[in-house]
């Protein structure tokens, strides 16, 4: 009789279990090894300067092997580390894992959620066309509504600005930030029980969402015809993009006058943030407090939370679907190309010389034209 200690194949790659509270967290994890693997890969052939980094990108996307799928696969995972990031923080919420002994894996997951928005952010500008320029442009102007220092920040920012420093923050810092608080948020567990089969095992059982990112990189291209010719198909509306959840924030530019900025575009994110951070002092899972009488008055407050949070959630849906599907119409390239000539082909090199440009200190214009570049222009 021949016994069989070794599991079969199937027994090595199935997932063991699969639950709500972490397939979102793991697809983030896996997501974000995508990007390293990616973003490793483009390193190679990026050019931080101004005049050759839109070049390059061309380049890689046009001639490099697997250049285009690599950029479009590393588009459309940094899209999805979002929305599985924001739905493993959802659920988070509302099990209460702000309370008892993981209150820094909470510190630490809200804190990754913020150097997610820099990676989006400062990765939507790295191939420094238009759209990148304009984001950059957008950014320098948010930072205004910051009380004392504001002016301050946008002056530094807009002067010291170079894709090099750029490249820096997205390719050595952020990563740096990230894989540190990864260690503390779940990596030294996932090492414990066995890294490669974590691996292996949550790989096979995110095999929907990864051929959903080969399935958008191969129908919904980045458009990489220019130099050439004006690009098609365009960067149109609902095709998803990371600097979805970056310009959403930038909506009360439009909706509401210049006096309530401040109070939609800082005060309220930031507030919403402290929140976040305070929840794990606020509520705290106590045996005594069961004990002496305040278990219905922890679970009372636990559902007003809870009930708060599910509003929240399903306005900051709504406010996300109306502010990004629709944006932008036809892409920055449908006019913004090399084959319209050095003025609209790319960012101009006075970009820091708001004299030349003052249109860039009118936040109003800036937002519109964005949204609506072929009626506000």
């Amino acid at each position: 009789m021949v016994r069989h200690d070794r599991p079969g194949l199937w027994g090595r790659i199935r997932p063991r279990k699969i639950h709500i509270r972490h397939y979102f967290g793991a697809a983030t994890f896996i997501l974000i090894l995508v990007q390293l693997l990616t973003g490793l890969y483009m390193i190679f052939y990026y050019e931080p300067t101004f005049k050759e980094t839109y070049l390059r990108v061309q380049y890689f996307n046009n001639q490099a092997f697997l250049g285009a799928f690599t950029r479009n696969v590393h588009r459309y995972a940094a899209f999805l580390i979002g929305a599985a990031a924001f739905v493993h923080l959802a659920t988070g919420y509302f099990r209460r894992d702000y309370t008892g002994g993981r209150k820094l894996y909470w510190f630490t997951g809200v804190i990754l959620i913020l150097v997610m928005g820099g990676f989006f952010f400062s990765g939507s500008i790295l191939p420094w066309e238009w759209k990148g320029y304009w984001l950059m442009e957008m950014f320098n102007n948010w930072l205004k509504n910051v009380p004392v220092f504001g002016n301050d920040l946008y002056y530094f920012f807009m002067t010291t600005y170079t894709p090099t420093r750029n490249f820096v923050i997205h390719d050595i810092v952020l990563p740096i930030i990230t894989f540190i608080l990864l260690e503390i948020h779940c990596l030294a567990r996932i090492k414990k029980r066995g890294f490669t089969d974590y691996l292996v095992r949550q790989t096979f059982a995110l095999t929907p969402l990864l051929i959903a990112v080969v399935a958008m990189s191969v129908l919904y291209p980045i458009p990489t015809q220019d130099p050439d010719i004006i690009p098609l198909p365009m960067e149109g509306q609902y095709i998803p993009a990371p600097e979805w959840w970056v310009i959403i924030f930038y909506l009360p530019y439009w909706y509401f006058p210049s006096y309530q900025w401040p109070l939609y575009v800082f005060w309220i994110p930031v507030v919403m943030t402290v929140v976040l951070f305070m929840l794990p002092l606020v509520f705290k899972r106590r045996k005594r407090d069961a004990e002496r009488g305040k278990a219905r008055k922890i679970k009372t407050s636990a559902w007003l939370y809870a009930g708060a949070g599910s509003l929240l959630g399903a306005l900051m849906l709504a406010v996300f679907l109306w502010g990004s599907v629709r944006q932008p119409w036809m892409g920055c390239n449908s006019c913004h190309n090399t084959a319209m000539g050095d003025r609209m082909g790319v960012p101009p090199s006075t970009f820091k010389d708001t004299t030349k440009n003052p249109v860039l200190l009118d936040n109003r214009w800036m937002i519109k034209h964005w949204y609506e570049p072929q009626v506000v222009w």
